[in-house]
């Protein structure tokens, strides 16, 4: 954690503490980490975050109010995920609600705001104006972003894969940024890359990190197999796992599912990160094999001793709904520069003639020359 706290965070669906892991490696000081799963909150605290259990909609928001420099929210993925049918506005679990209720009540000078690209896409054949019930793309446009513009000067967002930050999995998700300053339209500058890019390596970034430099080789031991967890099953189990988890290049998408029996989601090898109930024991990957808790957190980037709390289905869930450490500290230290630059500006100029200057000379905040420190 940098020396200096940045400015104060407050989180909400905290989860298993890879944002806020994240973040206060970008230098922000947390205020409080609010998730309603008992297990998650057991986590952050034995993690040492100000961790608070209950439902971001009864939350009494006043202890904060006017204190909060940065809001996090992670509102649950299945109303805009492929897996949870897209339903959007008409999904019970639909965060967006309350984070603008509490946007409302604590005042905020930025927000970020992670989640899963199917947000972002409309129905096929969708006019793209409607007011989001039928169509998870219109609940988006017309409606989340609209409420942010309401609130902030500016508003934008980012397209990221966390391997390009070293994390050892495919994960692409969308960042909603909202502030009194425009950052930068391009995402925060990657710090890794494909192997093969030749551009990026004379640019210094890292090759992605793999699986295998993840998890080690005990995938490829023959010995490490457990025949019943297995299908099919390979008497050559070593050159079986080596082709299929490829694990030269980063994993597949970490999710979360509870259903009996999934496999392979084609050629994406995506996970399905969350106990079935045949086995209640471990995530099944690609219809080969099952990995184990462990495996999952190195997967999503966070440290070996990671102390994850709950039961055996708790820290499955927590580990398959968790925001990458390396991804969070990107954007986290993206708006951290921002805000820096925030503080010292105000000093000269009155913040609405530095809005309105801003707006006129169509300059925006170089968010994207943020680096790890």
């Amino acid at each position: 954690m940098n020396a200096s706290p940045v400015g104060s965070v407050l989180e909400l669906f905290a989860g298993a503490g890879g944002a806020a892991l994240g973040l206060q490696r970008a230098g922000w000081q947390h205020l409080a980490c609010i998730d309603r799963m008992p297990a998650a909150v057991a986590t952050l605290r034995e993690a040492g975050f100000p961790a608070l259990e209950g439902d971001v909609y009864d939350i009494d928001w006043s202890p904060w109010t006017d204190e909060v420099d940065l809001l996090w929210a992670s509102p649950p993925c299945q109303p805009g995920s492929q897996a949870g049918r897209r339903r959007g506005a008409r999904d019970d679990r639909d965060g967006w609600p309350a984070t603008f209720a509490a946007i409302d009540a604590l005042g905020p000078t930025w927000v970020l705001a992670e989640n899963v690209l199917g947000w972002t896409r409309h129905r096929r054949g969708c006019n793209r104006r409607g007011a989001g019930r039928a169509c998870v793309g219109c609940y988006w446009a017309n409606r989340i972003l609209p409420q942010l513009r309401d609130r902030f000067e500016f508003v934008g967002t980012w397209r990221l894969d966390a391997a390009d930050y070293g994390t050892p999995q495919r994960r692409r998700r969308v960042i909603l940024w909202a502030g009194p300053l425009p950052l930068n339209t391009t995402p925060p500058r990657p710090t890794h890359a494909q192997p093969d890019d030749e551009d990026a390596r004379l640019l210094g970034r890292l090759p992605w990190v793999t699986m295998g430099e993840a998890i080690g080789e005990t995938l490829l031991d023959p010995t490490t197999c457990d025949r019943r967890r297995c299908y099919p099953c390979d008497e050559d189990y070593g050159r079986a796992c080596a082709e299929r988890w490829r694990l030269g290049a980063p994993a597949p998408t970490v999710t979360t599912t509870e259903e009996k029996g999934t496999r392979a989601h084609g050629p994406d090898w995506t996970f399905n990160g969350g106990p079935d109930r045949a086995s209640d024991t471990a995530f099944l990957v690609a219809g080969i094999r099952r990995i184990d808790v462990a495996e999952g957190l190195a997967l999503q980037g966070f440290p070996e001793d990671w102390p994850l709390q709950g039961s055996v289905h708790d820290r499955y869930l927590q580990v398959g709904n968790a925001v990458p450490p390396q991804m969070a500290e990107a954007v986290g230290g993206a708006v951290a520069l921002a805000h820096r630059g925030l503080e010292r500006l105000v000093r000269v100029h009155p913040l609405p003639e530095l809005v309105a200057a801003l707006r006129r000379n169509a300059v925006a905040v170089p968010t994207h020359l943020w680096s790890p420190a």
